[in-house]
């Protein structure tokens, strides 16, 4: 970690710490955005950190919004701080600025006619209603465009996950200013693709670390028969196969991290498939670990594990990511299966 991620995060554990109490995510979940939240992490330019500042960014590597996004995930915060990065990632690829307060990313079935009315739907939009502009790939007549949609254009039909956050369903036919519209190049839906699952291993394994410290912290004041359950062999052994599990997670969404750059699909892959898997593990163990209490909708156990377990079916869930990682080890043969595992160490 360089010395700017170093001080990232420790503002980062600051400012959450400060601003993301249980207390916050339960009032999110209830249907209040967390505005105060949200303006802390603009005001220290977080939300988007990575993003050049030519384009209105505050500059970095794109590995810095993955930290803030990994730290954020640790905190359950209730805020769109992915989709925003991945929205402003996507402008920034083609050359435009993000210009939206808040904003989130669409995948869906959109059109931009030759006189800019766009039309189309998409489903499950993450934090739509608390976002001022949502960013959709729309089909032109020459090519795809990018277009940055005011949410007060759009109607939403709101809708919620099992984690309480909004996943709202969202149609439009509406004629779009031009300077909303941005022509992009390249394979702008695989981008989307890939950034949905990057940022989705991150997040993931930022709960799964804060699971693990919850799980050990508990099992040092819970106690039983008279002393800490730490003390019992099995619940060591549970808390050891979870930190090994949560440890090979965080290997991976590094990985995913570094790839961000350049958008390595395989390291992505494997890093979504790989996290994914470790999820069901995890969760279990760490449940058992705090027993009926870590069940209780308030408890911050739950915050987490709600979130984990919609968070590994976004952006593609294990099988879709396997099967991608399959395909690629197998192209280069028996022979070059082990310079293909190697090189990715």
């Amino acid at each position: 970690m360089s010395e700017q991620q170093q001080l990232i995060k420790e503002t980062l554990a600051r400012l959450l710490t400060d601003h993301c109490e249980s207390s916050v995510v339960d009032a999110a979940e209830g249907g209040e955005w967390a505005a105060s939240l949200w303006q802390n992490l603009s005001d220290t330019g977080l939300t988007l950190a990575g993003i050049s500042d030519t384009l209105g960014g505050s500059g970095g590597d794109p590995a810095d919004s993955m930290l803030v996004i990994w730290e954020a995930a640790k905190f359950a915060a209730p805020v769109p701080i992915a989709e925003h990065f991945m929205a402003a990632r996507l402008l920034e690829g083609n050359g435009a600025a993000l210009t939206a307060s808040v904003a989130t990313v669409a995948e869906g079935d959109f059109r931009l006619s030759a006189d800019g009315v766009l039309t189309g739907e998409a489903t499950g939009v993450a934090f739509a209603r608390w976002c001022s502009h949502v960013v959709v790939i729309a089909e032109a007549n020459d090519g795809l465009r990018l277009v940055q949609l005011p949410i007060s254009d759009a109607t939403l039909a709101e809708a919620v996950n099992i984690a309480g956050e909004p996943r709202d369903d969202l149609s439009v036919d509406v004629k779009v200013d031009e300077s909303l519209v941005t022509t992009a190049g390249g394979d702008v839906r695989n981008q989307l693709r890939l950034l949905g699952a990057a940022t989705r291993s991150v997040m993931m394994a930022g709960a799964l670390e804060s699971m693990l410290e919850m799980s050990v912290q508990y099992s040092l004041e819970r106690n039983q028969f008279g002393r800490a359950i730490s003390k019992f062999q099995a619940i060591q052994q549970q808390l050891a196969i979870l930190a090994g599990e949560v440890a090979a997670s965080t290997m991976a969404a590094h990985a995913a991290s570094a790839a961000v750059a350049d958008l390595d699909e395989l390291d992505i892959a494997i890093a979504k498939a790989r996290i994914g898997e470790a999820v069901s593990e995890c969760t279990d163990i760490a449940h058992q670990v705090h027993g009926a209490m870590g069940y209780t909708m308030e408890h911050s156990l739950n915050h987490r594990s709600r979130r984990l377990w919609c968070w590994r079916n976004e952006y593609g869930a294990e099988r879709t990511w396997q099967a991608l990682v399959g395909s690629a080890m197998l192209q280069g043969g028996a022979d070059g299966l082990w310079g293909q595992i190697t090189a990715r160490n």
